[in-house]
């Protein structure tokens, strides 16, 4: 698969979340075989990297590209999406009952340095916005 760009590395301790977070779930990379399957058709256990974070069967590639944001899906079939949100918006995030708005970035940037996990399954309606912008991608749970 040809690369659209080069990503620029994340810094050290970012990347060492990221690792401890597939290590806690016991996650594998996606395959070469694997690489741009929808995450509803992929294995249990897997992580990968995605472009397209607000389509409902998102596929996850094996390569990290620029703004891509991280999928999981874990052993028990639930399926997450990684980024970075403001503390404010963590809050929003981590209240399992609560509803509301948050701004979810692929990379840390800005106030919204605060690495999450964020349930696909409290996923009401979600709306891509340009990365280059502060809106990143926009996400109602419920």
């Amino acid at each position: 698969m040809a690369k659209l760009t080069n990503p620029e590395s994340l810094a050290a301790d970012v990347q060492q979340a990221f690792e401890t977070l597939r290590t806690e779930h016991e996650l594998r990379s996606v395959t070469d075989e694997e690489s741009g399957t929808g995450i509803d058709r992929l294995a249990t256990g897997v992580y990968g990297f995605t472009y397209s974070p607000a389509v409902e069967n998102f596929p996850l590639f094996k390569e990290r590209d620029l703004r891509c944001y991280e999928g999981h899906k874990l052993a028990d079939g639930s399926v997450f999406l990684l980024g970075f949100l403001t503390a404010a918006e963590k809050q929003t995030a981590d209240d399992a009952s609560g509803t509301g708005k948050i701004h979810l970035f692929a990379e840390p940037k800005d106030d919204a340095t605060e690495l999450v996990r964020i349930p696909m399954k409290r996923v009401k309606h979600s709306v891509e916005h340009s990365q280059r912008g502060n809106n990143g991608l926009e996400i109602e749970l419920g």
